[in-house]
Parts: C-alpha cells; structure tokens; sequence
C-alpha cells in the first residue's frame, strides 16, 4: 500500500542522501588516492555503468526480459544505507563479518527508505537476493566501475592499486558473458598500460 504524499519525508530523505557526496570511497583513501571518488559520484557512474550493461544483454540475438527502470531502481538505491553506515572497506567487512555489516545496512536502509513508499526497500531486497537478471547486472556494474576508476586512477599515477587487480570477487561477471568480456577488456588495459591519461582522449 502506497504511502501519502509528504514534502518533509521527501526532503529529509534528499538530506540523508547529500553525505554520500562527502564520505569517500575507503577503498581508495586506504590506497593512498588523494581526494577520491565520493560514494554520491560512484553510485552516479554505477547507474550509467548498469543502463549500459542491461542493453548490453537487451541487444543479444535471444535476450531475457529486463526491466531497465528496475535496474536503474537498483543502481540508484545500492549504496544509500552508506549515507548512515559510511563506506565500509573490505577487509574491516572481512574482519567483523559480512553477515554483521549486511544486517547493519539493512536497519540503515530501513531507517532511510521506511517513511517513504514500500516499494524501494522491496527494490533493495531483490538486489540483496540477487536472484534476478536485474540485480547481477547492477552487482557486476558496480564492479565494472570501480575497475574503470582503478584505471583512471593508475593512468594518473596516484596511489598504490596493485591489490585490486589482485582480489578475484572484483571480477566476478554474474553469469553475464557481457560483463565478462569488459573484464577482460579492463584488465587487458592493465597489462598493456594502454589506458588514456588525458580526460578527453
């Protein structure tokens, strides 16, 4: 059942957002990238990153039904509960366990999303369950661009990326033989050192 119209739910849910803006991606800072990407401008590159990859799918000879505006529900939605939990880097998931920083990130989703409409907490709990074309497409975007960053990154020579390249979970493809081919893509340009440096080339 959809909820009533309120301004105020609205705009505070639009205010909790605005800190992904300023938490940066931990995974870089622990890098030593100075001044990295902000999760806000992460969760931008996944959404363009998901859209690209579903019609990737969309366009074999025989695709699946995909839902584009779900995948674009999901892209959106994947990281908001880091406006409260902030980015978590992965070895401090390692560390306290992956199922204690997944139920932290659920009670942060519901304290964000729950005044507003049902649907997009439904939305993050298809994408945690991953049983869908939608959500592994969004999952193996959300890995595709942070490797297009580690790129841009070592093409501007800041920072020590080498253990990116190194954990195999940064390219899982999801049974997508799409996201696949852009792994292998990306870390082609990795052994060639081919990647551009200048921002228009």
């Amino acid at each position: 059942m959809s909820r009533p119209f309120d301004p105020d739910v609205i705009i505070s849910t639009l205010r909790q957002a605005d800190r992904l803006e300023a938490f940066p991606r931990t995974g870089y800072v622990l890098s030593r990238v100075p001044q990295p990407e902000s999760v806000a401008a992460h969760s931008y590159g996944v959404c363009l990153a998901s859209l690209l990859l579903a019609d990737a799918v969309l366009a074999r000879p025989e695709p699946p039904e995909v839902d584009r505006g779900l995948v674009l529900e999901m892209a959106v939605l994947h990281d908001l509960s880091e406006a409260v939990t902030t980015d978590i880097p992965a070895p401090v998931k390692a560390y306290i366990g992956r199922d204690v920083v997944k139920a932290a990130e659920h009670r942060a989703a519901q304290q964000l999303l729950g005044p507003l409409q049902p649907r997009y907490l439904q939305v993050l709990d298809r994408y945690e369950a991953c049983d869908c074309v939608e959500s592994r497409v969004v999952h193996a975007a959300d890995r595709i661009q942070m490797m297009v960053k580690v790129l841009q990154y070592e093409a501007a020579g800041v920072g020590d990326l080498r253990r990116f390249w190194q954990y195999e979970r940064n390219f899982h493809d999801w049974d997508l033989p799409e996201a696949a081919a852009i792994f292998d893509r990306l870390k082609q340009h990795h052994r060639d050192k081919d990647w551009p440096v200048g921002d228009f080339d």
